[in-house]
């Protein structure tokens, strides 16, 4: 990223340094009303108009900013809940298939419980 920075940089003085050696200056020409408008109000018309465009350009972005964040962080939460539920129903549909492996578990999980419960059975009557 640097390095790409660098080189447009670079690029742009380049492009500035062949426009003033070039002679022709400014380029830039400002009518208003139909009229060419010459000397210093040329530079501040420029600028005035410039500055508020860039303004303008400023407020757009950060409004496009704040409007992408919102509808990317709605369509998260909607693409979250539509995971949750197909995991709900492929939890559903998988409950037959695995109903054999679900009665070993459970054996165990009584055994360990009731093994628990004499356990602290007894510790409590010591």
């Amino acid at each position: 990223m640097k390095k790409l920075l660098t080189f447009a940089l670079i690029v742009m003085l380049a492009c500035l340094f062949l426009d003033k050696i070039s002679g022709s200056g400014s380029d830039m020409h400002m009518q208003f009303n139909g009229d060419d408008v010459d000397g210093p109000l040329e530079w501040l018309f420029g600028l005035v108009f410039a500055g508020g465009g860039l303004l303008i350009a400023a407020i757009a972005v950060v409004c496009a900013a704040v409007i992408t964040g919102v509808v990317l962080a709605g369509v998260g939460v909607v693409l979250i809940a539509v995971v949750a539920l197909c995991v709900a129903l492929a939890l559903a549909l998988s409950t037959p298939v695995l109903l054999p492996l679900l009665i070993p578990v459970a054996i165990v999980w009584l055994i360990v419980s009731r093994n628990r419960k004499q356990a602290q059975a007894r510790q409590h009557s010591l």
